[in-house]
């Protein structure tokens, strides 16, 4: 792979001198903060795991779709600091697998399962994974005290509005911002 040097008053030209490459100078930067660029993530997990549980073909899609729907919960929530990204992907497989059903084994055996795939302690994952239920029960929970009920709709034809109503296409007053 050429490597090419510019400055502002000349054109790129290829590098020849390696103290000149600007990915030496980045990486050596990035060094000095302590900056890890490759860090591992949850969602690196997810394909590992799944391969090595035993789940039917047609139920390993969905169950992928859930994890990753709980990684995104467990990213917005600041108690999974704590938890390492391996743990929070088990947990999250664990809670989708039991959520969807879609493994016939039961939750000890599954929790007992995934813990000796990832080699984690199994109360641990456990702990975690009752953790990622917990949020997901508090985000519904908060999503159905934050959305409005429907109103009741007056017949078309009627002309007795009240003076809640408004009569602008959409009811500007029921948006929550």
């Amino acid at each position: 792979m050429e490597s090419f040097c510019f400055t502002p008053e000349e054109p790129p030209v290829p590098a020849t001198d390696p103290a000149l490459f600007l990915q030496d100078w980045e990486v050596l930067v990035l060094g000095k903060l302590k900056w890890d660029l490759a860090a591992v993530i949850a969602h690196d997990f997810l394909a590992l795991i799944l391969h090595r549980l035993s789940l039917p073909r047609d139920r390993q899609a969905l169950v992928k779709k859930h994890a990753q729907t709980f990684l995104a919960l467990c990213a917005t929530d600041y108690t999974f600091a704590m938890y390492p990204p391996s743990m929070i992907a088990t947990g999250s497989i664990g809670a989708a697998v039991q959520g969807l059903g879609a493994c016939s084994t039961s939750g000890d055996e599954l929790t007992e399962l995934l813990a000796g795939i990832t080699g984690t302690e199994v109360d641990c994952l456990r702990a975690c994974q009752e953790q990622i239920e917990a949020a997901l029960r508090e985000s519904l929970r908060e999503a159905a005290q934050t959305s409005p009920s429907p109103a009741p709709k007056a017949p078309r034809g009627s002309s007795s509005q009240g003076p809640s109503q408004t009569s602008t296409p959409t009811d500007v007053t029921a948006i929550h911002l």
